[in-house]
Order: structure tokens, then sequence, then C-alpha cells
């Protein structure tokens, strides 16, 4: 299955639990509304789905890729001449800028610059974004994965990272906000049905996407996996009930009360946290 039909499969994965979280009413405007739009493609997306291929998939990166030449001036004539035949010539592959290639490239020459990261991609034989399915056993959804990398042993399962700050502070913050243990948790599980086979551990290796490309490797700990799991049972009961009653609510019907979030608060002492918490982009 190739990723274009993988992510129209209606089956539930791990950004259909994402839209749950959110609300029931995001789930349906996401991916059941009959009139919704396609989902736009930010530059980190695409900046990001690169990396990967030059990174997991490099012998695909000419069939996927076009680079821009720079010397064509597309206000003249002869320059919008010069640029439809090279679209022309690009036709079914992604157009990158120069610049935006050969930050890509950097990133990933950055990735097996790293010893960890090197080890676990060059020595560990695997394939990249392979399919996989399953029926949940406690709603009767049938549910999906693709991992970005899976070992042939089926031992481990690698997830590359773009992000702004790869630090174990920073990354702890992208878990929070992009909801990494529930994927890693997902993952673990899914292949687990899907194969027979549980995989020993979810790695994620992370590139940050400015120089100098710091690279780290971190292994998803028990508790992770644990609060993961937890919260895919919860979605997948919420979106269970919304199929069956056929309702899809969104936030609340009420008048509710609202307070501050917690770290505008005073700490027991008096005190005030000097800053409030960054969010942190990643893909």
């Amino acid at each position: 299955m190739d990723n274009t039909d993988y992510h129209a499969h209606p089956a539930i994965s791990k950004s259909h639990l994402d839209q749950v979280a959110r609300s029931p009413l995001h789930y349906w405007a996401s991916f059941l509304d009959p009139n919704r739009q396609p989902r736009e493609t930010t530059p980190a997306m695409a900046i990001g789905t690169a990396v990967h291929t030059h990174v997991l998939e490099l012998d695909q990166w000419d069939a996927r890729y076009a680079i821009a030449p720079e010397s064509i001036d597309r206000r003249t004539k002869m320059g919008k001449a010069e640029w439809e035949v090279f679209t022309t010539a690009a036709t079914g592959r992604t157009v990158l800028s120069r610049a935006d290639a050969e930050l890509v490239m950097r990133m990933g020459h950055a990735v097996y610059s790293h010893p960890a990261a090197a080890m676990l991609l060059k020595h560990l034989p695997g394939k990249a974004e392979t399919t996989h399915m399953w029926d949940d056993a406690a709603t009767g959804l049938q549910c999906k994965c693709r991992p970005d990398w899976l070992t042939d042993d089926g031992s481990l399962i690698i997830d590359l990272k773009t992000t702004e700050d790869a630090s174990p502070a920073g990354f702890r913050k992208s878990i929070a906000n992009w909801r990494y243990h529930v994927q890693a948790a997902w993952y673990l599980n899914g292949i687990e049905q899907a194969t027979g086979t549980r995989p020993d551990q979810f790695i994620f290796i992370c590139v940050e996407k400015k120089a100098p490309f710091a690279v780290a490797v971190y292994a998803a700990d028990a508790e992770m996996i644990q609060i993961g799991n937890e919260a895919a049972a919860r979605d997948l009961d919420v979106l269970a009930t919304c199929k069956a009653a056929g309702a899809w609510p969104g936030y609340s019907d009420q008048i509710e009360t609202i307070n501050l979030p917690s770290w505008m608060r005073p700490r027991p002492d008096g005190s005030m946290p000097q800053q409030p918490p960054t969010e942190i982009e990643t893909y």
C-alpha cells in the first residue's frame, strides 16, 4: 500500500485519535464530512517528508523530488518558458527549491553522522513505511499504523522526527504537544496485533531543522507507553460511542467557568513562573 492509499483508507490511525482527543466534531470534520477540504501541507510538513525520504528511502529521492533551477527568472518571457519545461519534466514529483533541498541534505547528513542513529539505520536491516492493519478487540474498530522504519526481525520501531529543539527538555514538550506517547504505544500494540510479535522498543531519532542540525536518539520508556496506551483506549472508546450514536459533539453546549493555566498561577511560595512553556514545532 503506498502512502496515498494508506492515508485514504478509513481505518483508524494515530492522527485520527488526535482529532478525537480534541473533540469528536474535529474528527468528523477531518475524516467524515463529505464537504471536507483536503489537508493543507505546511512548509514544516513538506520538509519533514523530504527528510524522511532522504534518510529512509534515498533510492526513491529522484522519483519523488525535483530541485528547481536557481537560474530561471520567471519574471521574463524566456524564464517562464524555461519554467514550463522544467515543471513539465517534473510532473508527478514534488518541486523543492535549491535552498530547501540543501537543508534536507544537511539534516540527512547529520542523522547519519550521529553514532547511535547511524547504527540503527545502517546496521540493523529493516524496511521503511510498511503498513499494518488490525481490529481493536475492545471496540471492533479497524486500525492501522505505518512506522517510519521497522527492523526485519520486528524488534525495533524507529521514528524520525524533525524538530526545532531535540534536547531532552525540548523534545519532552514535543511529546506532550503532539502526543508522541500515544504514537509509540499505538505502533507497538498495532504491530503486535498485526504480526503476532511485539517490538521490544520504540525509538525516536530527532534532528533539528537549523544549524548545527543537532541529533538525539531517545527510547520511549515504560511509563510513556502505559500512559499512551491509556490515552489511545479512551480515544477509541469515544470514537466507537460516537459512531454507534451517529453524534459528533464538539465542546460543551453550556456556559463553563474557565481559570488560568497552571503556569500562570503563583507557586506555593508566592513566586510566579519566569515564562510560559513554549510549543515546539516538530514533524
